[in-house]
């Protein structure tokens, strides 16, 4: 049965027109979160907190325009052709990947680890791109194009630890659906490593969200003083011990601190 997309043809100035919107970019950035798997209808409806109705016709209009896929096989949905195709035409406005090419290529040389960049998306970052060195992680390093909230990284409390406090209490309670689904063990590690990552200066994930795995995280800023982005590099344990710590988080913050000085020049 063919499913009417009128609703999506809202005016965008009603109120009606602009909560469609939100609810169809919402549906929109879970399916980037799950770029690789995709997402089940009645999983997707419950992690953007819509009717599975409401999730149905909105990913009947978006499957119409070609935002969205349906696997045949699955009855899996995810980001469509025309995804891909705006996102070509923004990277001559938007080609954070060249910006930090440079910057990820030394860290993983100097450090022998493996370095990130991610871009803020609101209350969550997006893995721009990533380099591994001479000792890379074996398992659970995340992917080019993960999206995942700030609060679970190195490099997210980084910039959440550049944010005022009522701008952080907003961030977690967008991030909700996503926290949910964590035990009050690691909901405390979270806690845990917000408030050290702050009282330190930058992002400091020492095991407490993958044993074993450590990490550092250092904001960028763009023109107005804000945190867009961060630099990461993630380890073992055993490889951030005694001094190593500080030189690490010098590296990170020389090349966050000449991203700071390249965005600021545009």
């Amino acid at each position: 049965m063919k499913i009417s997309s009128k609703p999506l043809q809202s005016d965008p100035r009603s109120g009606e027109g602009a909560q469609l919107l939100h609810r169809t970019f919402r549906v929109l950035r879970a399916l980037s979160a799950r770029h690789r798997t995709g997402w089940r209808l009645s999983e997707l409806a419950a992690y953007c907190d819509l009717h599975h109705s409401t999730t149905h016709r909105i990913l009947a209009g978006l499957i119409q325009e070609e935002m969205v896929v349906r696997d045949p096989v699955t009855r899996r949905y995810g980001l469509g052709r025309l995804a891909f195709e705006l996102g070509v035409a923004a990277t001559t406005r938007y080609d954070w990947k060249s910006l930090g090419a440079a910057a990820l290529d030394r860290l993983a040389q100097r450090t022998g680890d493996t370095a990130f960049f991610n871009l803020r998306s609101g209350h969550e970052s997006v893995c721009i791109d990533r380099r591994e060195g001479g000792y890379p992680l074996k398992a659970l390093a995340v992917e080019v194009g993960a999206r995942r909230p700030l609060c679970v990284s190195a490099g997210g409390a980084a910039i959440l630890g550049r944010l005022s406090d009522d701008e952080v209490g907003t961030m977690l309670a967008a991030s909700m659906p996503y926290l949910e689904r964590f035990a009050a063990p690691r909901m405390e590690a979270v806690r845990r490593m917000l408030g050290e990552s702050r009282r330190l200066g930058y992002g400091y994930n020492r095991e407490m969200i993958i044993p074993g795995v450590c990490a550092l995280g250092v904001a960028v800023t763009g023109r107005d003083g804000a945190p867009v982005a961060a630099l990461s590099v993630a380890m073992v344990t055993s490889r951030l011990k005694g001094k190593r710590r500080a030189e690490v988080h010098q590296l990170l913050a020389h090349e966050a601190d000449e991203l700071t000085r390249l965005l600021q020049a545009r």
